[in-house]
């Protein structure tokens, strides 16, 4: 912890950055899609959803997990499509999606030599 109450992240990895990140932003898709089931509408939800998928995508950038950019995208491109109204997010898409968001956190969870593979 630093003197103002943050936690000093200077000596963790990117990865390790990454991962965090990842765990953040996974935990706020599933809530959200959660929400978004109840009221698939919600515009605070969506853009919520939209953010979340896209700053993962963006961490995934830095690291350069590309598989990990592919998924979070995917999920960003559904989210901003309901934002545009072009589509609606019911029960069943809300599951298809929490398996992608589910994808996303076991691929953050990988060492750096899976995504060699």
């Amino acid at each position: 912890m630093t003197a103002d109450g943050n936690q000093d992240l200077s000596s963790f990895s990117m990865m390790d950055l990454f991962r965090t990140e990842a765990e953040a932003q996974t935990a706020i898709l599933n809530e959200g899609l959660l929400e978004i089931e109840k009221d698939p509408t919600s515009k605070p939800w969506l853009e919520r959803l939209m953010r979340a998928a896209h700053s993962v995508k963006g961490a995934a950038r830095i690291v350069g997990l590309t598989k990990v950019v592919t998924v979070a995208h995917a999920l960003e491109d559904c989210f901003v499509a309901a934002q545009k109204e072009q589509i609606v997010i019911g029960p069943d898409q809300a599951d298809i999606l929490l398996k992608g968001v589910d994808t996303l956190s076991q691929m953050s969870k990988l060492s750096e030599k899976d995504f060699e593979k």
